[in-house]
């Protein structure tokens, strides 16, 4: 499953305004995933898989390793103050304010939540948090 650099950045920069999906064939088949904006976006796909896995924590684990890949590269350009996306979003080169990020532990939540309900609404997730 592959992503490009914009969506990555997309789902890196508004991690309070995710919906993500897991999904299942008909009849107990295959398990698919979706990466998706919040309803301000009308919950415009950024990422969506056919079905692939055969037992729902293989999904979960697609999921994880996704986002956890988009994390790491991510963070990787943004220490690049020469890179595109550094001089974009970050042109003065200052700490990145992880609670506006996708990170490690929202992550670990988006996770958890999809185990337990099949979706994680990070706009729904966040807006409780103080």
């Amino acid at each position: 499953m592959g992503i490009s650099r914009i969506s990555a950045l997309e789902i890196f920069t508004n991690s309070s305004d995710l919906e993500i999906t897991i999904g299942q064939e008909k009849g107990g088949g295959k398990f698919l995933i979706g990466i998706f904006r919040g309803p301000g976006h009308n919950f415009k796909p950024i990422l969506t898989s056919g079905p692939f896995a055969e037992k729902f924590e293989d999904a979960v684990e697609a999921i994880g390793n996704t986002l956890t890949s988009i994390h790491d590269v991510v963070v990787k350009e943004f220490s690049n103050p020469s890179s595109i996306p550094s001089q974009y979003l970050n042109p003065g080169g200052h700490e990145i304010d992880q609670s506006k990020i996708l990170n490690p532990d929202l992550i670990s939540r988006i996770l958890n939540e999809l185990r337990q309900h099949k979706v994680a609404s990070t706009y729904k997730m966040l807006a409780t948090v103080g």
